[in-house]
């Protein structure tokens, strides 16, 4: 508050050149910091939903360098595993040399043999039933001029009843018995009894009149060897000699299965590569005295029934003097597989190691709900099934093939984890470039709620100092209309 009395044209010129000076420090702030929004006064709803923005663009900014960080996590994995792969095609080419060398191995021998002693064969057998044969039963009556075929491994035999010398239950017993490959008799309960002479013998009994066998009590059908053991067995029997084809024994009652003892023993003849018996102990047997694995396999009931485990044997080897280039290229083998588990330990970057068991979490937003786990993986040699061979281990050429089967399963796992890596890897560096755009876009809009149009502000200030030029000319012009009444003294 001010005692001084200004005139009324003193005051207005000097608000308007204050008002001017408040505008010119205006525009001068926002053409120094380039901000047309430098604080709340300014502008509260702008100023508040700019530093939000710019506070997530900064949280993001923090966030992209963990990003940036997984993705040189998944680049040094991905160079382990090359450099894995290499180590391994290496030890191909050790253990393929191996393998041609002098083999010093004099004799093979090769004995898997089942737990379960079989049962024998009980002959095919058909039994009368229901009609007491203490008496010769006469047929003849009722049937005379009927017939009776039975069949004997494919022979048929005709029996026609009269009432003359074929018409009594006895009669017709002593014709079948003079059958060749059966034998009839009536047994102790008094019933007509029919065998076959060995267990590889099949019958089969046929009426032209169902009456016959109503009469004799003795049923129409077919009849074969049965087997207490095999006689419970469905399913197959799966064989693989070495790196040969499958070949399959299958159990059952159908055509061309396996339900006896003798039709076993005929399949086992059938089985190449090996000789496949039963032996005096009525169990399966496989030997061989060549080069070959056996890998046994097929249906669990099958297995169980036979005494047999589902499982691969390598041959037994007799070694003689071992081969000196085969020792040397075993070490070499065995000090690349140390070198595969040494290199999957140093894969690491910032304290994780993919290539070891260790998991990475990479987050791609401020509150973590958006984030993608990326599983390790044991890439030792012993992870990825790789053994070193001890002893005489390379001295024996199935072990060598072990090996090399070892060796090739280990390239596909690692194939198909560096093609899940690289799955990864884009996703993450989608997500790093998703990330930067968007802190990009945070930005802007933060800056276009706060920033300064520079032209516009610099012809505000040629103007405000034009106005305060004007507005100084008018303010003495003012006082100069005051200073008149000075002229009367």
């Amino acid at each position: 508050m001010s005692d001084i009395t200004l005139s009324k044209g003193v005051r207005q010129n000097l608000l308007s050149l204050q008002g001017t000076a408040e505008l010119l420090n205006r525009t001068q702030e926002r053409l120094s910091t380039g901000k047309k929004v430098n604080s709340a006064l300014d502008n509260p709803v702008n100023f508040f939903t700019s530093s939000s923005l710019q506070s997530r663009a900064n949280d993001l900014s923090r966030l992209l360098d963990s990003v940036g960080n997984a993705v040189q996590t998944l680049q040094e994995a991905d160079k382990g595993i090359s450099a894995i792969t290499k180590l391994i095609e290496s030890a191909q080419a050790v253990a393929n040399q191996a393998k041609t060398a002098a083999d010093p191995t004099s004799t093979y021998a090769l004995d898997v043999e089942g737990t379960a002693a079989i049962a024998a064969d009980v002959n095919a057998t058909a039994t009368s039933t229901g009609v007491d044969h203490s008496t010769p039963v006469d047929v003849g009556a009722a049937n005379d001029g009927e017939t009776i075929t039975v069949t004997v491994n494919g022979v048929d035999t005709v029996i026609t009843i009269n009432t003359t010398t074929m018409s009594h239950s006895d009669e017709i017993t002593a014709a079948i018995a003079a059958i060749t490959g059966v034998n009839a008799t009536i047994n102790g309960d008094d019933n007509i009894e029919i065998t076959a002479d060995d267990a590889s013998t099949t019958f089969s009994i046929a009426y032209s009149d169902p009456g016959v066998g109503t009469a004799l009590g003795l049923t129409a059908g077919s009849f074969a060897a049965t087997n207490a053991t095999l006689g419970a067995l469905t399913g197959d029997l799966d064989i693989t000699v070495g790196s040969g084809a499958v070949q399959t024994i299958t159990f059952g009652t159908g055509v061309g299965e396996v339900n006896t003892l003798a039709e076993l023993t005929a399949a086992l003849g059938t089985v190449t590569g090996v000789t496949a018996t039963i032996n005096g102990d009525d169990e399966v047997n496989f030997a061989s005295t060549t080069n070959n694995s056996l890998t046994i396999g097929g249906d669990a009931g099958v297995l169980t029934g036979l005494g047999l485990t589902a499982a691969t044997t390598p041959p037994t080897a007799t070694i003689g003097t071992p081969s000196t280039a085969r020792t040397n290229l075993q070490a070499q083998y065995n000090t690349l597989l140390t070198q595969i588990t040494q290199l999957a330990g140093d894969a690491s970057f910032n304290g994780i190691n993919l290539l070891d068991n260790d998991a990475l979490t990479v987050k791609f937003n401020e509150d973590g709900s958006s984030s993608l786990t990326i599983t390790g993986v044991d890439f030792s040699a012993t992870g990825l099934g790789l053994n070193a061979p001890a002893g005489d281990g390379f001295q024996v050429d199935a072990n060598i093939d072990t090996a090399v089967a070892e060796l090739s399963a280990a390239l596909s796992e690692l194939r198909t984890q560096a093609a899940a890596f690289g799955s990864n890897m884009s996703i993450v560096q989608a997500r790093q470039e998703f990330t930067k755009n968007t802190i990009n876009v945070l930005q802007i809009g933060a800056d276009n709620l706060t920033l300064a149009d520079t032209n516009e502000e610099s012809a505000n200030m040629l103007a405000l100092q034009t106005r305060q030029q004007l507005s100084t000319v008018a303010l003495s012009l003012a006082s100069q209309a005051d200073q008149a009444v000075l002229r009367l003294f």
